[in-house]
């Protein structure tokens, strides 16, 4: 009969370093206010990349109405 061989997992090699807590962090507080920048700063591109998109959806129907009453 052949014995199960066990398997040893050391938690100080690098593959395990995820595992590892940092003692230099001290706390993991979010900073309110980079946060609220951040958050404005993609609000307000999406509004400008919505708008770009919808102009030129726009821009793109009229002038195949325009194109299409022609003929």
């Amino acid at each position: 009969m052949k014995n199960k061989e066990q398997v040893v997992f050391d938690i100080r090699q690098e593959k395990f370093k995820y595992l590892q807590r940092d003692e230099i962090k001290s706390s993991n507080k979010v900073d309110m206010f980079a946060l609220n920048k951040r958050l404005s700063e993609n609000k307000r591109m999406n509004f400008y990349n919505n708008t770009k998109i919808i102009t030129f959806s726009l821009l793109s129907l009229g002038v195949f109405a325009l194109i299409s009453l022609k003929f």
